[in-house]
């Protein structure tokens, strides 16, 4: 059976939220209901862009922790200059 348009959209913002550790209870999925049922009532063009624009508005997302860009410099030497 095909989901509808509001299933999937409804399904990738809950899968989002799990995926950013926020507490899945029945405050989040009524957030979630009540932020997929805004973006159908305003007929957006584009349902997804317009929710996950909104996600982080609407929800408190934990805060990322990206790894360095780098590992960390060490100066070192080669062994020039010994005999």
């Amino acid at each position: 059976m095909r989901m509808t348009v509001s299933e999937r959209a409804l399904a990738r913002v809950l899968t989002y939220l799990n995926g950013m550790d926020v507490p899945m209870n029945n405050a989040t999925h009524i957030a979630a209901l009540k932020l997929v049922e805004e973006a159908l009532t305003r007929e957006e063009v584009d349902l997804y862009v317009y929710i996950m624009d909104r996600i982080p508005e609407r929800f408190s997302l934990p805060e990322l922790q990206l790894p360095p860009r780098t590992p960390p410099l060490h100066r070192g030497s080669i062994g020039y200059g010994k005999s």
